[in-house]
């Protein structure tokens, strides 16, 4: 139960983040946009980590999973 609360939240706040930053590209304030797409990218990046070891169930907008949106991220882990 507390996995799907956790997915359905994360889920949401990344389409939320992503298509809000898709609304406001060329508009006025137009470097908010890519950055609020920027955003949901690392935050679904950072949580994937979290689905692959079957904690959360991610579900967000295909256009997000392109190629290009992923590759301009590094993922690293520092260990101690």
């Amino acid at each position: 139960m507390i996995n799907a609360a956790a997915s359905a939240l994360y889920s949401a706040q990344i389409t939320f983040l992503w298509e809000t930053g898709k609304a406001a590209k060329g508009k006025f304030w137009s470097f908010e946009g890519p950055a609020l797409m920027r955003t949901a990218v690392s935050i679904y990046l950072t949580l994937a980590e979290l689905e692959k070891k079957g904690f959360l169930t991610l579900t967000v907008p295909q256009d997000l999973l392109a190629a290009n949106n992923l590759a301009v991220f590094q993922t690293e882990q520092i260990k101690k």
